[in-house]
């Protein structure tokens, strides 16, 4: 008995293996059969495996071939495209008839297969005659100019044409060309190092959006116009925020004002373009009872139970403390040193004071750690993905868990909050939540760090004053 493999198209006969396949009744008088098969010549399962994929990719092409040969659409159109068009070439029509004829398909399908052969046909010629048009329109701009003036012309516009044929590829940039992607380079020129690594890429991210939306090549091609209707197609899309709208407008509109500036264009008019922004975020201060309630959830020791307790105690922004290395950690000053603001997309160099009650632990902590980051939280694979994303939404399901419906970058609002309504001068709190608008040349913002970590410890009072809370942070880090 013949022994087969259930979805397969082989089976064995004996110690060989056999290909075979049942044609579908309305293909068989183009196939010539009724079954396709033949030995494979082995004996091997693992050989017949491999040589059946290859007869079922010849299969397939076949029966593709076949119901192309009974569909008059397939038929006509394929004529049409094997047409070749030129403009000394004899007439295309008369060509297609010729080849239409010679092709194997019935009598109902050759006389249905015209209409398709000559409407697909007579597309392609419209087309062909409008590329001859601007041919010609480009050589009578082009005929006047010298020979040297003529080679520049050529790079800038093969430069254009492949752009527009393949908007993937970035333009190549010649002298006078000034095209997006010129002036996105130019953008990028301009920042020097002052840019960090993620608002690069960010940038590059929404421009490449921007681009795709308008469907341009040139930067003086771009108007208001262009900008308005991405920007409210992100409105209409309904996935971001208006805030994160504005960011992606504000960007974009930054990279073709650098390009404007640089290549001597009129710039347009791009004021006004943003969408207004809510009042209330919506974001708010944590309550006390939902404070304790995550203290309580919180794994002592764990990379959670650390950055919660910064993040509540100084205001930062998550993404400063997971990257934090473990020689950021300056044991005299008991401050966590951000030295490399890029790593952490921050506005600039900064420092977080770790309180009185926590340092002693935490110094105890950061001396058992080997070199590398300071905690272990997950990092993104991905390097355009923001470094505090993965460790972001594993706090945020964990509170989710717990029924606790905050986010870690509410605790900020928190520490603002207290910060608002203390005694503590605002330039003074601004620094430790880094916020301070002053140009500095240290981390510290100009200040002293005892005087931060004094401030620090009058915001802080909120937490340090109340005896439940204080016990539920020590129990986490004791």
């Amino acid at each position: 008995m013949p022994r087969s493999r259930s979805g397969s198209h082989i089976f064995q006969r004996g110690e060989t293996w056999y290909y075979r396949r049942i044609v579908p009744a309305k293909y068989r008088a183009e196939f010539g059969q009724v079954v396709v098969a033949k030995s494979l010549n082995t004996t091997s399962e693992t050989e017949a495996e491999r040589l059946e994929k290859q007869h079922d990719v010849e299969f397939e092409r076949r029966l593709r071939h076949a119901r192309d040969a009974t569909d008059p659409q397939a038929v006509g159109e394929r004529v049409a495209e094997e047409i070749y068009l030129s403009r000394n070439a004899p007439d295309p029509y008369k060509r297609a008839r010729r080849k239409l004829a010679e092709t194997s398909v019935s009598d109902d399908v050759h006389e249905a297969a015209v209409e398709f052969m000559q409407r697909r046909l007579g597309e392609r010629v419209a087309y062909h005659t409008g590329v001859q048009a601007v041919l010609a329109e480009i050589g009578g701009l082009l005929a006047p100019l010298a020979p040297e003036k003529l080679d520049q012309c050529r790079a800038g516009i093969m430069s254009v044409v492949q752009r527009y044929a393949n908007p993937s590829m970035p333009a190549v940039v010649v002298d006078g060309v000034y095209t997006l992607e010129w002036g996105y380079d130019r953008w990028l020129r301009a920042g020097g190092d002052d840019r960090g690594t993620d608002i690069v890429k960010l940038a590059r991210r929404h421009f490449d959006a921007f681009v795709a939306h308008c469907k341009l090549v040139m930067l003086a091609d771009v108007r208001r116009s262009h900008v308005l209707a991405w920007r409210d197609s992100l409105v209409d899309a309904g996935e971001h925020k208006p805030k994160s709208i504005n960011q992606r407008v504000q960007l974009v509109t930054a990279i073709l004002r650098a390009g404007w500036r640089d290549a001597e264009m009129p710039q347009p008019d791009l004021k006004a373009i943003t969408i207004p922004e809510p009042d209330d975020s919506g974001r708010g201060a944590w309550t006390r009872d939902e404070i304790l309630k995550a203290l309580n959830a919180l794994e002592p020791h764990s990379w959670q139970a650390w950055l919660y307790l910064i993040g509540l105690t100084t205001a930062t922004r998550l993404g400063e403390p997971v990257v934090a290395q473990r020689s950021w950690w300056n044991a005299k000053t008991g401050f966590i040193e951000l030295r490399d603001r890029r790593l952490a997309k921050a506005d600039k160099e900064h420092a977080m004071p770790i309180i009185e009650c926590l340092r002693g632990p935490f110094a105890a902590y950061a001396e058992r750690r080997d070199e590398g980051f300071l905690f272990d939280a997950p990092h993104p694979k991905d390097p355009d993905v923001p470094i505090s994303n993965v460790a972001s939404k594993a706090i945020n399901r964990l509170f989710k868990k717990h029924g606790i419906n905050r986010v870690f970058h509410e605790l900020r609002d928190t520490w603002i909050e207290e910060a608002r309504h203390s005694s503590v001068k605002r330039e003074i709190w601004e620094i430790i939540s880094g916020h301070s608008k002053a140009t500095v040349s240290n981390r510290y913002g100009g200040e002293k760090p005892e005087v931060l970590a004094k401030a620090n410890e009058d915001v802080c009072g909120f937490l340090t004053n109340d005896a439940e809370i204080k016990s539920a942070m020590l129990r986490l880090v004791s």
